[in-house]
């Protein structure tokens, strides 16, 4: 009867990886209308899908998207996780809660916190609507929107 090693837990590496994001056009176009509390989505000409935050061309088609449009930002909880535990360089305490949220109009979903609920209480189908900075802090990032919150009485499930 053979026993199994000890798991490992941790390790140590000298290795450090730098790497710098490029948003490009389309996703550009949209961190930039963050700063102006818009949410700016784009269109396939072809196949009709709805991206925010959108690339430039369709995933789908490989066609240039549309023209960007704005919309409303209020959405649904697609699926959710609530983060019970810290890890290194995490900037909120636990426990909260992400979810995707796809925005009314789109067809693909952001992350994003949801607070001011119960972890408990949130659900997969639950209504949302963004939760802005003061003037002051919106700048061309996520951060530009605080968090998600619940709508009142509201819920697609």
């Amino acid at each position: 009867m053979s026993t199994l090693p000890t798991p490992v837990e941790s390790f140590t590496s000298p290795h450090k990886v730098d790497y710098t994001f490029v948003a490009g056009t389309g996703r550009s176009t949209f961190l930039r209308g963050l700063q102006h509390r818009t949410l700016l989505a784009r269109r396939c000409g072809t196949c009709e899908r709805v991206y925010l935050p959108a690339p430039e061309f369709c995933s789908r088609c490989l066609v240039e998207l549309s023209e960007p449009f704005e919309l409303g930002g209020t959405g649904v909880v697609k699926t959710f996780c609530v983060v019970n535990f810290p890890f290194p360089g995490q900037t909120i305490e636990p426990p909260y809660l992400v979810a995707y949220i796809q925005v009314d109009g789109a067809d693909t979903t952001l992350m994003h916190l949801v607070r001011d609920v119960e972890l408990s209480e949130v659900h997969i189908g639950m209504r949302v609507e963004p939760v802005w900075c003061a003037d002051e802090d919106l700048d061309t990032s996520m951060n530009s929107i605080r968090y998600y919150r619940p709508i009142a009485g509201g819920s697609d499930a």
